[in-house]
């Protein structure tokens, strides 16, 4: 029992962490959470699509994979090219 706590208490703070935009803010990202989303639907169609249950289209598949890192390809850049807030004197 004490396990399953600590499971659950880890993935929902990975989840938490992944989904944060600022860790000082405590805001979540948009951009994130839909890369994220948008990755589990290509993770899910290439899994259908390889055990044969429906045939999905390349183009679809291909699309969403480009969603997924240009969301998330968003955020970082983002991240890195943020205004960096200047101490005051």
């Amino acid at each position: 029992m004490h396990i399953r706590i600590l499971i659950k208490r880890f993935v929902m703070r990975f989840l938490k962490d992944i989904l944060t935009e600022d860790k000082n803010d405590k805001k979540y990202s948009s951009k994130k959470t839909m890369g994220v989303v948008s990755g589990l639907l290509a993770c899910c169609a290439f899994v259908v699509d390889g055990f044969n249950f429906y045939k999905i289209n390349n183009h679809m598949f291909d699309s969403l994979l480009i969603f997924s890192g240009t969301m998330l390809g968003a955020s970082v850049v983002r991240h890195f090219t943020g205004s960096k807030k200047s101490p005051e004197s």
